[in-house]
């Protein structure tokens, strides 16, 4: 019996095997997903798994994938893991594992993780794995720290498996530096099982295709896709396209600046005139700044073409160094998302005018917001677990924003219920809030209104993340402004980052923004304006001062 086709130029058969790669990246998402200690890995999916070829490029990831994390990982390997330790160096069952911001997503919350893949004794893929661990011990997530060396433990490339006997050592360090050492342990377990899954699903696919090692697929899915983005960005006329963005910050504001140049068949992002590094830990690393400059331009050019290192090739950016975007290795920055996730936002406002069918308003995920809840239990115990809070979606050309949605992460909230298991809290109110949404052709996505009341006997801190408290999102082609967010404690305001300390019985209440709207108000139809009347998404107030709309106002029903 012949062994199956392998001719990488038949465009059927590529995308068989294509997608097949990504049923196994999605294996060891479930894996990974489905046996994970922590609620922020289990729950909120804050995680990726994704395949890269021997000389570490993306070839294929999980179909439900952190954004920021598909492309910081194959940097990571490129810059980081491979030259520090090469082929020569592995043996069957090492498995290699850093959380330094540096070298992964830029901030110590989030591990990363590789394992070689060998067939026929040498190494011919690797299986990664990114996830943010519940608990990196220091201040806690989302803290008020000035420096790297207050944010957490920070280990360097070190194999957390030898030949497949775990490293005690280093495992015994992580469990004397955190919090949560079981469910840590318990996490970083889950990511070395998915990461076997990748492996051993790998090569079981090499066997049944008759194949030796990927390159030659690789090369086939690549130069695809590096054509595919090409294309696109021919179709763009050339030119410098700029905005800037104005953000709360910590407690100055922030300014995020980008030009960018669109040359042929490539793209570059420039940032010069970006607001300096910050003491607090707001800056972003350059993995994590380059991850969402790909991001934004992948979701203009080719949102439909399956990511991988293709896709990036031709994109590049910089940012000065010293800058909020290229700080100094010592910065903080444990809540780099409070400034990195509007850089897609940034990019989309410099290129309404090339693309304006395509871009969306500015959304009030971006950044998601985040409480981080960390005290003892009545028993004397430790908790912690982060719930995050979404705000609206922007608009787009087609639709209205979806409410409280996160972009450009996609992560998830953990159910109220495994919430409150996790920590002596009650969620009293979570409602959306009515007129929140940026008003337009097509409106903003709305916010939502989430109150929080300490149940536990002791004190409990919540480590908060915020933005757009001060700077609302803004809307693109004539769309307007959502409004902005808000924090209470106890009905007064309080300062929307760091920490909150709740007494027994005290509440925080928390309003995320509304998402920016989409082409001018005055072209929203009729219809839209009725149907977001009868389920009270707008207020009829704002239905004729906003939209000047006079029509009846249907009463929704109880």
């Amino acid at each position: 019996m012949s062994k199956p086709a392998t001719d990488f130029n038949d465009p059927i058969n590529l995308q068989v095997m294509w997608n097949r790669l990504i049923f196994i990246a999605d294996q060891a998402d479930n894996v990974l997903g489905k046996t994970a200690f922590s609620p922020i890995v289990r729950e909120n999916h804050d995680y990726v798994t994704v395949l890269l070829d021997a000389k570490g490029r993306a070839l294929a990831q999980c179909t439900w994938s952190i954004p920021v994390f598909i492309t910081s990982l194959p940097a990571a390997a490129q810059g980081y893991f491979l030259p520090k330790f090469p082929a020569d160096k592995l043996v069957e069952g090492d498995v290699l594992a850093t959380n330094d911001p540096e070298i992964g997503t830029g901030h110590l919350p989030d591990v990363t993780m590789i394992t070689p893949i060998f067939k026929n004794g040498k190494v011919v893929a690797y299986a990664g794995s990114i996830a943010h661990l519940p608990d990196i011990g220091g201040a806690p997530l989302h803290s008020e720290a000035s420096d790297i060396f207050a944010e957490g433990i920070r280990f360097p490339i070190v194999k957390l498996l030898k030949a497949g006997v775990p490293n005690e050592d280093v495992f015994d360090i992580i469990a004397a530096s955190v919090r949560l050492p079981t469910e840590v342990r318990g996490d970083l377990e889950s990511m070395i099982a998915a990461n076997n899954v990748m492996g051993r699903e790998l090569v079981k696919f090499l066997d049944e295709y008759g194949l030796d090692d990927v390159e030659g697929l690789a090369t086939a899915i690549h130069s695809r896709s590096e054509a595919q983005t090409r294309k696109a960005i021919r179709e763009w006329p050339n030119g410098t396209y700029s905005a800037e963005v104005l953000l709360d910050g910590y407690d100055v504001d922030v300014t995020l600046k980008a030009s960018v140049v669109v040359r042929d068949d490539s793209i570059h992002v420039d940032y010069t005139g970006t607001s300096d590094q910050v003491l607090h830990s707001i800056n972003c690393r350059t993995n994590y700044r380059y991850a969402h400059s790909v991001y934004a331009l992948k979701c203009l050019l080719d949102p439909d073409t399956p990511n991988n290192e293709g896709c990036i090739v031709p994109i590049t950016d910089e940012a000065p160094l010293g800058s909020i975007l290229n700080p100094q290795q010592w910065t903080a920055g444990n809540s780099r998302n409070l400034i990195g996730h509007v850089i897609p936002s940034l990019i989309f406002k410099a290129l309404e005018r090339v693309v304006p069918d395509k871009v969306m308003g500015d959304s009030g995920g971006a950044p998601i917001w985040a409480a981080n809840c960390v005290g003892q239990r009545n028993d004397g115990s430790q908790y912690g677990s982060v719930q995050n809070f979404h705000g609206g979606q922007g608009a787009r050309a087609e639709f209205d924003g979806l409410d409280t949605l996160s972009f450009p992460s996609n992560c998830k909230v953990t159910a109220i219920e495994m919430f409150e298991v996790a920590v002596p809290v009650l969620t009293e109110c979570k409602e959306l809030i009515a007129d929140s949404g940026g008003a337009g052709k097509h409106r903003g996505g709305l916010g939502q209104r989430v109150t929080l009341r300490n149940l536990g006997k002791n004190p409990m801190s919540i480590y908060l993340a915020s933005e757009r408290v001060r700077h609302p999102c803004f809307g693109v082609v004539e769309g307007q402004n959502g409004t902005a967010g808000k924090v209470m404690k106890e009905g007064k305001p309080h300062f929307p980052k760091g920490k909150v300390t709740l007494k027994t019985g005290e509440r925080l209440e928390v309003e995320t923004p509304g998402g920016g709207g989409w082409g001018r108000a005055a072209e929203r139809s009729r219809e839209l304006i009725e149907q977001d009347l009868q389920e009270s998404l707008i207020s009829p107030k704002a239905a004729k001062d906003v939209y000047g709309y006079s029509g009846p106002v249907a009463v929704a029903a109880e």
